[in-house]
């Protein structure tokens, strides 16, 4: 028995929720970015302002009601950087919004719990994936940061401009919409390049393979061979330092 298309049902406006999908495959999703996004924060402000790498491990509703928000955070600093900065939200925050999971000297969890910003509330409406957090700022601390997002539809982004639109300020433009761009993972031609590499020698000391043996084994040149391992090794330090990777351009 052949399957049904895809049926869209539509919500009434009054309620203002966003259409919803009936179907057996999932809806496309689109890579939308926003530049001009106020990203004012205080957590943030307060672990960078103490040289604490920190990375964002999640985010979701507290409550049913939607108006706080819970973020876990994974953060990093050698000597007492992360001890000053704890101490620092801990005088700053209320003790039920503030919990910590120390994994290490220099490594600890942080579960932070504040009002639900009103571009947060939206994105979870719609059922969208942020992909970098405007609350997370930018590497100088900048106010204003890009705000990327997989959306189930392009005409999602109108909703997360007015969301975005600070009362009186500038409204925040939208800079792509498109394929997604992978960023932390790695493609098959990295993947493929870093395992090669491993099993022949390649980085082992004394080195047991060359380059031009793995450009042989890999069947491309040896710039190739190098650019390969390069971003390959790039992403996988990113990661480890808490760091955003450049993007791997779709072909």
């Amino acid at each position: 028995m052949p399957k049904s298309p895809a049926r869209r049902l539509r919500s009434p406006r009054k309620g203002g929720r966003a259409e919803r999908w009936e179907s057996d495959e999932p809806p496309p999703m689109v890579e939308v970015e926003l530049d001009g996004v106020s990203g004012d924060d205080r957590v943030a402000e307060t672990l960078r302002s103490h040289g604490v790498a920190f990375r964002l491990l999640a985010c979701r509703p507290a409550d049913k009601g939607r108006r706080r928000l819970l973020r876990l955070f994974e953060i990093q600093a050698d000597g007492e950087g992360s001890a000053s900065a704890i101490h620092r939200l801990r005088a700053e925050l209320p003790g039920r919004d503030l919990a910590v999971a120390h994994l290490g000297p220099d490594r600890a969890i942080l579960r932070v719990t504040g009002p639900m910003p009103a571009l947060c509330a939206a994105a979870f409406d719609l059922g969208d994936f942020c992909i970098r957090c405007p609350f997370l700022g930018g590497e100088d601390g900048a106010g204003s940061v890009s705000w990327k997002l997989l959306v189930p539809r392009i005409g999602d982004a109108r909703r997360l401009l007015e969301a975005a639109a600070p009362a009186g300020g500038t409204r925040p433009t939208l800079v792509r919409a498109g394929a997604y761009r992978r960023r932390w993972g790695l493609t098959s031609r990295q993947e493929r390049a870093l395992r090669v590499a491993y099993q022949i020698g390649y980085f082992d000391y004394p080195r047991r393979a060359t380059l031009s043996a793995l450009a042989a084994r890999l069947g491309v040149g040896r710039s190739t061979a190098l650019e390969l391992l390069r971003k390959a090794t790039t992403k996988l330090a990113a990661q480890r330092f808490l760091a955003e990777p450049p993007v791997d351009h779709l072909s």
